[in-house]
Order: C-alpha cells, then sequence, then structure tokens
C-alpha cells in the first residue's frame, strides 16, 4: 500500500498549528472526556499526539491509511490499549464510540454512503459517533484557505476531493442525528456528536 502520507508526516502538525492555531487538536478532543468509554475505534487517526492526554483511558482499534503516520501515532500512543492497524477498518465486533477526526473531508460522495454505513455496522446500540472536520464557510478568506489545502493535499496525499462535504446531509441521510456540536473560527472548524436514531 503506498503511502500517501510519508511527505506530510513531519510537518502536518506544525503546519496545522501555524495555520489553524489549536483549533484542530481542540475539535479533535472536545467531546473525549464526556464520551470516551468501552471499546474506542479511531479511523484516520493521524499520529494521535491530540490523544495523548486520553491514553490511558484508549482501548479498542485505531486505524490509519498512512504507514507513516501510524508510526507515529504508536510512540504517541504506546500507554493505551489500542491496537494499531494499517489499512481501510473492516467491519467487525462493534465498538461503544467512533472517532471521525478530519476523514470525511478526504471521501468522494461516492466513499462516504459506503463508509458511513460501514460506521454504523461498527457502533453498539447506543453508541456515538464524533466527527470532527472542516466545514462550508461564508468567510472569503477561510473559503480561499480551504481552496489552497484541498489542492495541497490533492497534489502531496493524492486526495480525489475537490471541496468540503455536507456532512450534516450524508450523515442525515444514513439515520443519523446531530446530538451536540461545538464550533471554531465562525463554524468553519467544528466538532459533532452523532446517535442513530
Amino acid at each position: 500500500m503506498k503511502d500517501q502520507y510519508r511527505l506530510v508526516a513531519g510537518i502536518y502538525r506544525p503546519l496545522a498549528r501555524l495555520v489553524f492555531g489549536e483549533s484542530l487538536s481542540l475539535a479533535n478532543v472536545h467531546f473525549l472526556s464526556q464520551y470516551l468509554h468501552g471499546k474506542a475505534l479511531i479511523v484516520g487517526g493521524g499520529e494521535g499526539f491530540e490523544y495523548r492526554e486520553f491514553q490511558h483511558r484508549l482501548s479498542g482499534e485505531y486505524w490509519e491509511l498512512s504507514e507513516s503516520m501510524l508510526n507515529k501515532a504508536k510512540e504517541n500512543l504506546q500507554s493505551s490499549k489500542l491496537s494499531f492497524q494499517l489499512g481501510d477498518f473492516p467491519q467487525a465486533e462493534p465498538f461503544d464510540l467512533v472517532l471521525l477526526p478530519f476523514v470525511l473531508d478526504t471521501l468522494t460522495d461516492e466513499q462516504i454512503p459506503k463508509f458511513l454505513h460501514r460506521v454504523g455496522q461498527n457502533l453498539k446500540s447506543g453508541g456515538v459517533v464524533v466527527l470532527s472536520d472542516f466545514f462550508k464557510t461564508d468567510s472569503v478568506r477561510q473559503s480561499i484557505i480551504t481552496a489552497l489545502m484541498i489542492a495541497f493535499f490533492r497534489l502531496i496525499a493524492g486526495h480525489s476531493r475537490k471541496d468540503l462535504p455536507d456532512h450534516s446531509s450524508w450523515l442525515s441521510a444514513q439515520g443519523w442525528i446531530l446530538k451536540e456540536e461545538k464550533v471554531w473560527k465562525n463554524g468553519w472548524i467544528r466538532a459533532q456528536v452523532w446517535v442513530k436514531a
């Protein structure tokens, strides 16, 4: 499997902090204190740096498409009880919590419904999905940065997506209900909690 993030792995976190400050990190962990219990499935968690303060409470599976990112996550979360896996996550035994940190904005409209269906199959009854991601904005400046960011990842990491997805429409169409939300930068960056209807 080609490591599309190999060139980005070493600079991703400092670059993200330079452009977005602490907003991305805060979005990734905002709801963890409240919802982290039982077994967690983390999909596309990158280098896992933000989860370090929670690692003693983390158990379950950590899936990454990038071997470079996965190796960094193993180092950052070595005190956790996570099983680190390379590749696409399969349908497995259900989890209490699924974390999707900045994942949907890497998928095409054709991939998102299948991906969300698989997420639902991996969630226990009463479990929750915590999503953190970029959302469409009316700000010209933020829209320009979004376009540059998408172009960068299309070039460096081979992303197919050319714009941001309409997260709420896709999740609602799959039978999910938005339970809670926290926004940063006037809604450009959000953390959301979704539950099955």
